[in-house]
């Protein structure tokens, strides 16, 4: 069941979008003749080493992506995503499930009133046949009281958006799908449970404050959304980063939980990756090489040297 109501793109939902794809190796300096892009080769790494920022939806006409992307796909030889996806039947069933409440729970007594009172009478629920994953019966919004408030706000649809938007043509999906077809090694920074963890756990408190976010995004959301879709695509970090900085201030510790977090827990695990001496890309939602303990910044004070290509 998703629930679906107009609104503009909220600023959590375009945190999360970037936050919750055979060459010979590149020689040194030749970063320089590429345009620059959202991926980091670690220059004094054992074996070819790429940090690929992902952005988790797109369009067919996003495509092809930057050359950089295709080098950092063809030069290695294992990819490590946000969480392995070759796992999602499993992710997608515990998230499912850390979706609901508890038997004998609702969100009638988890958040306000007003707001409760507010998606009664303006949010619908809407049943989807896992079959066809088609749209069926259109119930009110007390036959869906049992979801979550992050929940019901990661299914909040504009029904006017750009539906050719999709997680289908998302950086990580092409690159698994090449990694797939290329027959490399898939792995991932978390495991399953610490991936549904990253929403699954929010207190009711948390998920309210990403619901009310979600109906109140500001008016220029899609044009907003654009911006950091090009600050993306031509490896503008200090735009990404400045654009979550609302969110940050509004909600510091649910942002600082979707990347400054989890980026602290991925850097044992990466180094351990670098020093391994296999070939390897890093890809994770690009906010996570943003900012000032970006995966980029925490490396770097490990002595690795990285540039951007």
């Amino acid at each position: 069941m998703f629930l679906f109501f107009p609104r503009k793109t909220s600023r959590w939902v375009v945190s999360a979008l970037f936050a919750f794809a055979l060459v010979l190796p590149m020689r040194a300096g030749a970063a320089q003749a590429l345009p620059r892009c959202c991926v980091w080769r670690v220059t004094n790494a054992k074996a070819p080493f790429y940090l690929v920022g992902s952005i988790h939806t797109l369009t067919k006409k996003d495509y092809p992506l930057p050359v950089a992307y295709e080098i950092a796909l063809r030069d290695s030889r294992r990819l490590l995503f946000e969480f392995d996806p070759t796992r999602h039947v499993e992710f997608e069933k515990k998230f499912a499930a850390a979706a609901k409440y508890p038997r004998g729970q609702d969100i009638r007594s988890k958040i306000h009133p007003e707001l409760l009172a507010w998606l009664r009478q303006n949010v619908v629920a809407v049943d989807v046949d896992p079959r066809r994953g088609k749209r069926s019966e259109v119930r009110r919004f007390d036959s869906g009281l049992d979801y979550k408030p992050w929940w019901i706000a990661q299914h909040l649809v504009d029904k006017n958006s750009n539906t050719k938007v999709s997680t289908v043509h998302g950086l990580d999906n092409y690159f698994v799908d090449r990694a797939k077809q290329m027959r490399r090694e898939i792995g991932g920074l978390e495991s399953v449970d610490e991936h549904v963890a990253v929403l699954g756990g929010l207190s009711d408190r948390d998920g309210e404050i990403i619901l009310r976010d979600a109906l109140t995004g500001p008016k220029n959301g899609a044009v907003e959304f654009n911006r950091m879709l090009k600050a993306w695509r031509t490896g503008d970090t200090d735009t990404l980063w400045a654009g979550d900085a609302p969110f940050r201030k509004e909600a510091p510790s649910i942002a600082a939980r979707f990347v400054d977090e989890r980026n602290l827990k991925w850097i044992p695990r990466i180094v351990a990756e670098l020093e391994s001496g296999k070939p390897t890309a890093i890809v994770a939602g690009a906010l996570h090489f943003a900012g000032p303990n970006s995966v980029i910044r925490l490396l770097e004070k490990r002595g690795y040297k990285i540039e951007q290509l």
